[in-house]
């Protein structure tokens, strides 16, 4: 239907394509038209009548021009905004576009009130809702207020909310274009939200209802507590009712216009919708969710028997599991791998894919990734359901899992209760897994009983420094990039076969160390039976903060280098340019090599081969040796000995005391022992994870040695390509077998983009339920306030009472506190590191932007 001129168009002869001229909500509103579903009937304003308009503004391209300075600045997008929507109200709408909006009311029906809301390019799109941004205006009457509201929705895409939106998800400003929906309106006597999946939980078998008396605007706006309702899409069985304590409702005003009424007693505390009613719109929102095939976030209202839907876009906060569906059509459950590595940001496909092929267990034949990692959300989620299933491993699991997250054995246990999960465990033992595990068990009781673990760590260490060099030797000897790129996923695959070594001995220190705390139960102090293992050598962790520190008393013998260490901000480089130009920093740069060679290869984020590495990027390093510059001289070494002085006190008391007990001298002995593997192998517990990024480090280096050669055989268009490709796939790509390989690329980095906001549930289901497990309220402390989690997410900051968007606003980092937030707050959540509000449910509009944000929220928190 599209035609470069039409300036209206009826709800009956738009579809999906046609969202370049209506908008999202305008295309969702044709194209669920066309479906048949029940949508009040109406017409679009199209994006071509925007543009005139703003076009018809002499000076238009100098109010974009301001519009591109405007940053994440609350102040300057205030400023600029109100500069632009004060000058566009003084430009009168085009005669063509009024006698075209005057024909499309006559032939909708003029004797009818409607709802004119705006519909932007850029909203209710998969990756980006844009929910709120603009204006909306109902029950408008007469043709003079509908031509006004249509301009005035067109005002509003220059709205503060508006234009910080776009900027936070880098949508240019002239790109975005404005269609106005203009839509008869339903005297709702009931209305409300419904989510066709549980946005808090993630569940795609259960759809949510939010209710509320009269129009939707009050829950939209989150004026009130809406009743609330969960029901099993699967037989449509109503799981939870919760009747909130409605106050206020809002009805239409027969002379245009709403009005905000009080409740009735009984109303306040009555359940909006029978159970039929429930039904009847879940069983619609399914219909719904069908025919666009994914979850959807609808707006319905009901006059008398009658259901309406008003609105349907995607549920954009709900964590993405299409890599997570089940292979067996069970219930399948899966562990952050993110969580575990207390590193929540997104990786790299390539980086995903480096776990999936070192992990030694779980390859199908014929491949080097495992089935057991999946990737999901820019994060790797482990497959634990087998595990789980089966008795004599579900224990360790959940005793492992609440090492990482104190509620996750919880939450893993409410979802073995349902009864999709309820099956017999796949895992069989052959012969030769029997044997190998007896292996495994028979190296662990050697470190534990007979096997001296003397200077272990040191060759272990060797050992790893040896596998990072044959490594490096395998790819220098391939003479293609295809021949390098095979030689990398080699090494990495069998990185950890075996396993390597050590990790037998490092599991035996950890059993020396809970035996040792048995032995000493009751006996020793409990001081010593925490510190008896603080400060033993051979930790690379712990030697590499002794190195940093080193590094800092000799940076302290040259004035001019702390000095110029006080200096330091951002640029690396330049830094390390002017500390080497000064006369005696000679020694300083000595260790400095040493110390990069050493550890070079770490970073934060560090599994991910796509991080940029000390080596690459110094900055964090130098960072904290300037913190370290404001301590004493050789106060690390200090605390260090302090902490081995702790130790050795402790193991005194130990064999102090045990040796006064009954078989005291059979109990010195074994502590003895168990001392000696704890020391030696403990301190193991980082070799695996530092092997690792020894072999990234040479992967990475090798990666953009060919990245060149990549670009000019025409199988990549940029050096960063590489990072959104799995590691069979670049074998692939180097062998010119990926064909698609610039569409696949494409397509990672904007999911990416789009993942980097969302924060990963540590347990997650097949069906896309994230387990809620909470501390007991009992638990809390005197004087603790109660809500309702509608966010996840832990955070601590000033607490900022916000009452008045407009005039007040927020620090980066503070918790917004408010007695309710509508569009118009939107910008504060910008600088909001929580939010807590007094009222709301879980879908109203503060909670479904604190998801979107990724920030933490409670509502319903009274007074």
């Amino acid at each position: 239907m599209t035609t470069s001129t039409v300036l209206t168009l009826p709800f009956s002869e738009i579809r999906a394509t046609d969202l370049p001229i209506v908008g999202g909500k305008g295309a969702n509103l044709g194209e669920l038209t066309h479906a048949g579903f029940p949508i009040p009937s109406g017409f679009c304003v199209t994006t071509h009548a925007f543009t005139q308009f703003v076009d018809s503004y002499p000076d238009a391209a100098a109010l974009y021009e301001q519009l591109d300075t405007v940053t994440d600045d609350l102040d300057i997008a205030r400023k600029v905004g109100k500069h632009v929507r004060e000058t566009l109200l003084t430009v009168p709408m085009p005669a063509e576009i009024e006698t075209a909006v005057r024909a499309a009311w006559q032939a909708s029906g003029n004797a009818h009130a409607y709802a004119v809301r705006s519909s932007a390019t850029a909203e209710d799109l998969p990756d980006a809702s844009f929910a709120g941004q603009q204006d909306t205006y109902l029950n408008v009457i007469g043709e003079v207020a509908l031509l006004d509201a249509v301009r005035r929705c067109w005002i509003s895409l220059f709205t503060d909310r508006a234009i910080l939106y776009r900027v936070q998800n880098d949508f240019p400003h002239r790109e975005v274009q404005l269609s106005v929906v203009v839509q008869q309106m339903v005297m709702s006597e009931t209305s409300g939200i419904l989510f066709t999946a549980d946005p808090l939980t993630g569940h795609r078998h259960t759809a949510t209802i939010d209710a509320s008396y009269g129009l939707g605007e009050a829950l939209v706006s989150g004026l009130v507590s809406p009743d609330a309702y969960r029901v099993d899409k699967r037989d449509m069985t109503i799981v939870e009712k919760e009747v909130a304590n409605k106050l206020i409702a809002i009805y239409p005003v027969r002379e245009g216009g709403i009005n905000q009424v009080d409740l009735t007693p009984e109303q306040q505390t009555a359940t909006v919708l029978s159970d039929a009613e429930i039904v009847e719109l879940a069983t619609l929102g399914a219909k719904v969710e069908a025919y666009y095939n994914a979850p959807q976030d609808i707006e319905w209202a009901r006059v008398g028997d009658t259901l309406y839907l008003l609105q349907a876009r995607p549920i954009t906060s709900l964590y993405p599991i299409e890599n997570l569906k089940s292979p067996d059509d069970s219930l399948h459950v899966y562990f952050s791998v993110a969580n575990q590595q207390m590193m929540t940001n997104v990786m790299s496909p390539l980086g995903m894919s480096g776990m999936a092929t070192v992990l030694p267990l779980g390859q199908p034949k014929g491949e080097v990734e495992t089935a057991v990692l999946k990737a999901s959300g820019g994060r790797l989620y482990a497959d634990l359901t087998e595990l789980m299933r089966h008795r004599l491993f579900r224990r360790l699991v959940l005793n492992v899992l609440g090492q990482f997250d104190a509620l996750a054995p919880e939450m893993m246990r409410s979802v073995m209760q349902r009864p999709e999960f309820q099956r017999p465990s796949s895992i069989r033992f052959s012969f030769k897994t029997i044997l190998g595990g007896v292996s495994i068990v028979r190296q662990i009781m050697a470190s534990l009983l007979w096997r001296d673990l003397t200077d272990f760590p040191e060759k272990a260490t060797q050992v790893l420094r040896e596998g990072t060099r044959q490594g490096q030797a395998r790819i220098d000897k391939a003479s293609t990039s295809a021949g390098k790129i095979n030689a990398a996923v080699e090494r990495i695959n069998t990185l950890y076969e075996g396993p390597i070594f050590w990790i037998p001995t490092a599991i035996a220190g950890a059993l020396a160390t809970q035996l040792i705390r048995r032995i000493g139960q009751g006996k020793a102090k409990p001081e010593s039976l925490e510190t008896f293992d603080l400060a033993f050598p051979g930790n690379v962790v712990t030697e590499m903060n002794l190195a940093i520190g080193d590094l800092a008393d000799e940076a302290r013998k040259s004035a001019a280098l702390v000095a110029l260490f006080e200096t330091l901000e951002t640029d690396s480089t330049a830094f390390l340019a002017a500390a080497k130009a000064l006369p005696d920093t000679a020694v300083f740069f000595v260790l400095w090599e040493k110390f990069l060679k050493m550890y070079g290869s770490r970073a934060s984020a560090e599994i991910d081969i796509q991080a940029l590495r000390w080596y690459e990027e110094p900055l964090p390093v130098l960072q904290v040796i300037a913190s370290y510059l404001q301590n004493a001289p050789g106060n690390h070494r200090k605390q260090h000995h302090m902490l081995e002085e702790k130790r050795e006190a402790a193991i005194a008391d130990l064999l102090n005391t045990t040796q006064s007990h009954f078989l005291g001298g059979l109990r010195n002995r074994v502590l003895r022992r168990m001392l000696h593997v704890t020391e030696n192998g403990s301190v193991l517990r980082e070799h695996h994870k530092f092997a690792l990024v020894e072999m990234l480090r040479v992967a990475k280096e090798m990666l953009k040695e060919i990245t060149p050669d990549l670009i000019e055989q025409g199988l990549i268009r940029a050096a960063d390509d590489v990072w959104f490709l799995s590691w069979p796939e670049l074998q692939a790509l180097t062998n010119h077998k990926l064909p698609n390989a610039a569409e696949l690329i494409a397509k990672r980095k904007a999911e990416l983009t789009q993942y980097a906001h969302m924060a990963p549930p540590s347990i997650l289901t097949s069906d896309g339920e994230t387990p809620i497990a909470k501390y007991s309220v009992e638990d809390a402390p005197e004087g603790a306030l109660i809500g309702n989690p509608v966010a996840p997410g832990v955070v601590e900051g000033t607490i900022r009472v916000i009452r008045d968007p407009q005039t007040e606003s927020l620090d980066p980092g503070d918790i917004l506190v408010a007695p309710f937030t509508d569009p118009g707050w939107t910008p504060l959540f910008i600088n909001a590191g929580g939010l807590i509000m007094e009222v709301g449910g879980a879908m109203t509009h503060g909670s479904v932007v604190a998801r979107e944000y990724g920030i933490p929220a409670i509502v319903g928190v009274p007074n």
